[in-house]
């Protein structure tokens, strides 16, 4: 069996093509770009690899994560990423799942009174996560955007 690839990056800005060229939203920031993007979410094209990403900003995100959101597929308590197409997971709020043996723990969004707000997450989050980190082997890997001191 053949080593598990995992890719951690940034925004693409839309550019998955290129993304997944060099491998083999990522929201738009402008509307040009929202017709690649498209492409993926309706399925035109192909992820080809499990790609997980933070944040939920750009051209067209509240559309799209407000429907990926209300998926009965998508209800409940999801740490490991709410599916928005084939191989494409929005880590939403916070939480910590296991990736091919590699714990990882995220924090995504903006500071909020309470994460029920869209894109929010609250001090309960930042709290849990901090325990989480207390213990030793727990994390390996911790993702956070946007990137500013909690």
């Amino acid at each position: 069996m053949a080593a598990p690839r995992i890719l951690l990056c940034g925004d693409a800005l839309g550019r998955l093509a290129q993304l997944f060229k060099r491998v083999s939203s990522f929201f738009p920031d402008s509307a040009e770009q929202l017709e690649e993007f498209n492409d993926y979410i309706e399925g035109r094209s192909k992820i080809p690899i499990p790609t997980y990403f933070i944040g939920d900003y750009g051209v067209g995100v509240v559309k799209v994560l407000s429907a990926v959101a209300k998926d009965s597929a998508n209800l409940g308590f999801k740490m490991d990423g709410l599916k928005v197409c084939e191989n494409l997971f929005w880590l939403r709020g916070s939480g910590k799942f296991l990736l091919h043996g590699l714990s990882v723990a995220y924090l995504s969004g903006k500071r909020s009174a309470s994460s029920q707000q869209f894109g929010a997450y609250s001090q309960d989050d930042v709290d849990s996560l901090r325990a989480l980190s207390e213990e030793p082997g727990i994390v390996d890997i911790f993702l956070r955007y946007p990137c500013y001191k909690l």
